[in-house]
C-alpha cells in the first residue's frame, strides 16, 4: 500500500464512481481500477462494491476512508512544512546586532521581513559590537549588525566573516538650542573646538567613537571627550547643555526641543551600517531570505572588497 494508491481511492469514494474519478485525476479507468484492485489484494478485504450506477464503499472501505483522509492530510502538512522551511519561509533567525542600528535601519529591516516571512522566529541578541562579532562567529547568531569604522581606523572582523553594506548616512552636529543659534546651518566643527563632546562609549557603540573623533581632526582639533553609555544619553545631556556631539544624521528622530541636529560644513566620511555573517558557512535559509531583502536596497552590494559581488549577481 502507498500513498498513490490511498489518494486514488479516496477520490473514487468521494466521487462514488471510478468514471467520474478517473476524469478527475486525469487517467483512464483502466490504470485506475488496477491501483484499486492492488489495494484490495494488499489488504485482503473488499473495499468497494461496484454496481452499475458506480461504487459504494464497504465497511471496511468506509473504515480506510476516514484513516486515509487523515494520514494524506498529515503527509500534506508535512510537505508543506519542510518546503517552507526548506524555502526560508518558517524557521528561527538569529540576530545580534549592535543596539543603535535598530532605529537607523534595522527595525524597518525586521518590519518588512516579517510582512514577508511571519512564520520566521526571530530572535535578538543586543550587544557591543566585539560581541556581535563574536556571536557571528562562534555560530550563536547566523547574522550580526554593526556600524563599522570609518577607513582606516581598523577592521572589525576577521578574514572569517563577510561583510555587506546595509545603510550609508552623513554625520551631523548635536548642538544645544541656545549654542545652534550661532555656530548657522552648517555647522563648522572647528568652532567647536572648545566643546566638551560627548561619546557613546567603544564598548557599547563601537564605529561611531572614531567617527566623531576622524570629523574633529579633519577640522583641526583633537576633541576633548566625555563617554557616556547610550546614545540616548548622549542627546538628553546635549539637552542639557553639558556637552556637544557628532552623530549619524538618523539621531534627528531622537531630538527633543532642546537639540538641533544640524549638517556638518566640511566632508567626512559617511557612517556605514554592516551585515556580517560566517565565510565558510552555507547561510540558512532564513537567513538567506533575510540578506536578500537587506540588500534590495538603493546601497550597492558590497562585501568584503575581494568578495564584491557581481553586478550580474
Amino acid at each position: 500500500m502507498d500513498l498513490r494508491q490511498l489518494r486514488y481511492f479516496v477520490v473514487v469514494a468521494e466521487e462514488r464512481s471510478v468514471t467520474r474519478a478517473a476524469a478527475r485525476l486525469h487517467l483512464t479507468q483502466p490504470p485506475l481500477s488496477a491501483q484499486l484492485a492492488r489495494l484490495e489484494h494488499e489488504l485482503g478485504v473488499t473495499l468497494l462494491v461496484r454496481h452499475r450506477r458506480g461504487v459504494d464503499l464497504t465497511e471496511a472501505g468506509a473504515h480506510l476512508l476516514e484513516h486515509a483522509r487523515r494520514l494524506l492530510a498529515g503527509m500534506d502538512t508535512a510537505t508543506d512544512s519542510v518546503r517552507r522551511l526548506g524555502e526560508g519561509r518558517a524557521g528561527r533567525l538569529t540576530c545580534a546586532f549592535v543596539s543603535a542600528t535598530v532605529w537607523t535601519v534595522l527595525a524597518d529591516l525586521l518590519r518588512r521581513f516579517h510582512a514577508d516571512h511571519p512564520d520566521v522566529a526571530v530572535d535578538f541578541v543586543e550587544d557591543g559590537p566585539d560581541a556581535v562579532v563574536e556571536h557571528v562567529r562562534a555560530r550563536r547568531a547566523d547574522l550580526g549588525v554593526v556600524y563599522l569604522p570609518p577607513p582606516g581606523a581598523g577592521p572589525v572582523h576577521g578574514q572569517d566573516l563577510d561583510v555587506a553594506v546595509l545603510h550609508r548616512e552623513p554625520l551631523v552636529a548635536v548642538l544645544p538650542r541656545a549654542l545652534a543659534a550661532g555656530v548657522g546651518e552648517l555647522v563648522d566643527l572647528a568652532a567647536l573646538a572648545d566643546q566638551t563632546f560627548l561619546t557613546p562609549a567603544p564598548a557599547t557603540w563601537g564605529g561611531l567613537r572614531p567617527h566623531l573623533q576622524g570629523a574633529c581632526r579633519l577640522s583641526g582639533f583633537e576633541p576633548t571627550l566625555r563617554e557616556v553609555g547610550l546614545v540616548h544619553t548622549v542627546v538628553a545631556l546635549v539637552g542639557a547643555g553639558l556637552g556637544v556631539s557628532v552623530l549619524p544624521a538618523s539621531v534627528r528622530r531622537l531630538v527633543g526641543a532642546d537639540v538641533v541636529a544640524r549638517p556638518l560644513s566640511r566632508h567626512v566620511p559617511v557612517v556605514e551600517t554592516a551585515v556580517l555573517r560566517r565565510r565558510a558557512d552555507r547561510p540558512s535559509p532564513q537567513a538567506q531570505q533575510f540578506l536578500r531583502l537587506a540588500l534590495a536596497t538603493p546601497e550597492p552590494d558590497v562585501l568584503s572588497p575581494e568578495h564584491a559581488r557581481s553586478r550580474r549577481a
